[in-house]
């Protein structure tokens, strides 16, 4: 089951573009560049089911747990989100509800249809990280985000080192112990097997790169799926 929070760079009409420059829907703030792409792939290549975000993260990031941190945010990497200040408490419940809400809902909704057909999915949470933040480059190809349970790192990480020689982030570029909410709602929370993987957006950047990382990840991905089915 492939989740992707921030795969879409849309604002809504009537959010008049959230009173910033156009030009910032292109790059990281707005989404997870590449993200969206490797999941269709990957979906595709592991006939698996997948779920991904409608609207940009600026509008509302799924990511955030909606009680104790803010999904919606008012500024991100320095970029003012002027149309997201000063939100009282019904505009941001409507914006909840709009956006943040259905998108687990339909998260949800596979889990239990998998559950119900006796399927314990491995869930994936699928983003994309920049080369350089704050002036410090990230040496990394791909990172794996975990919260505790880390059985889907520990499974992947020696493949995509040795067959690959891959530098694996390990809890990098974050921390799954901050920066988890997906994850936990709908993977860890079950008892299943569950990651955020992070690719590095100049190496998705077009399509080769996104399908070159899809076929990598559905390689690795079966190898864990066909241990487990002989563990179970």
């Amino acid at each position: 089951m492939i989740l992707c929070d921030h795969a879409s760079n849309h604002i809504p009409p009537e959010l008049d573009g959230l009173g910033i420059d156009p030009a910032h829907l292109e790059t990281h703030i707005a989404l997870d560049i590449g993200a969206a792409e490797v999941s269709r792939y990957l979906a595709d290549a592991l006939d698996s089911p997948a779920v991904l975000a409608t609207v940009s993260r600026l509008v509302v990031d799924p990511n955030r747990d909606h009680v104790t941190q803010n999904p919606i945010p008012v500024k991100s990497d320095g970029v003012r989100l002027l149309g997201n200040e000063g939100l009282d408490e019904a505009a941001r419940k409507e914006r909840l509800d709009r956006y943040f809400h259905p998108y687990h809902a339909a998260c949800e909704d596979i889990m239990s249809s998998q559950m119900a057909r006796g399927i314990k999915p491995i869930v994936v949470g699928l983003h994309s990280f920049t080369p350089v933040m704050d002036g410090m480059e990230r040496p990394w190809e791909i990172g794996f985000l975990y919260d505790g349970d880390a059985r889907l790192y520990h499974a992947m990480r020696g493949p995509l080192k040795e067959r690959w020689g891959f530098h694996v982030g390990d809890n990098e570029p974050y921390s799954g112990a901050e920066l988890y909410y997906t994850m936990n709602r709908h993977g860890e929370a079950h008892g299943l097997m569950q990651a955020t993987i992070e690719l590095r957006q100049d190496l998705i950047a077009d399509e080769q790169g996104q399908r070159r990382w899809a076929d990598i990840l559905a390689e690795v991905l079966r190898d864990v799926m066909t241990t487990q089915r002989t563990n179970a």
